[in-house]
């Protein structure tokens, strides 16, 4: 083992002064966290987000090339489709306007928006943070699922039970031009 010298890992320049600022016991300079606690993101996560970036283009790109879209006939205004619906991620809404055009569209979703903003001045502890359905943030965390599924059951009840003139039916009662 190849002795280092002092000068080589500290190097004196006669024209600066030195002084010692802290002693910290360990060999990480935090204080208040060992080594132990921590992972660095290089390369223990950018590998495995680069490994998962990449299983989800492989998959992305093998759904596009064996399920094609289903692609209707082109637009012609003098018929125009019944019921004209959004896209599947603006069913939802979609869906909610269906029940009230002013809560629909500006109540709820101004709502939302606005509780998405307030999250970082409401939910002001840091236990739990990076840990998947963390205990100490279980009101979090259910707050989040419940706003998840509402927003797939509008979504669902968007794309498989609403049939012409937005009318309810279930799949097995859809009219034929529709389906």
């Amino acid at each position: 083992m190849k002795r280092v010298r002092e000068e080589e890992i500290f190097p004196r320049n006669p024209n600066k002064t030195y002084g010692l600022m802290e002693l910290v016991k360990g060999s990480s300079t935090r204080v208040d966290r060992g080594p132990d606690d921590m992972v660095s993101s290089w390369p223990h996560l950018l590998i495995r987000e680069a490994a998962l970036f990449a299983g989800c283009f492989a998959a992305m790109l093998a759904l596009a090339v064996f399920f094609p879209p289903p692609l209707e006939a082109p637009a012609n205004p003098l018929r125009p489709p019944n019921p004209a619906k959004a896209p599947w991620y603006f069913l939802g809404l979609q869906e909610l306007v269906a029940y009230d055009a002013f809560w629909g569209g500006l109540g709820i979703p101004g709502l939302v928006v606005v509780a998405l903003m307030a999250i970082p001045y409401v939910d002001r502890h840091h236990s739990g943070i990076g840990r998947w359905f963390a205990k100490s943030r279980r009101t979090a965390t259910t707050l989040w699922t419940m706003y998840v599924v509402v927003v797939i059951v509008l979504i669902i009840i968007g794309v498989y039970f609403r049939g012409p003139n937005w009318a309810w039916f279930w799949p097995g009662e859809m009219p034929k031009e529709v389906q």
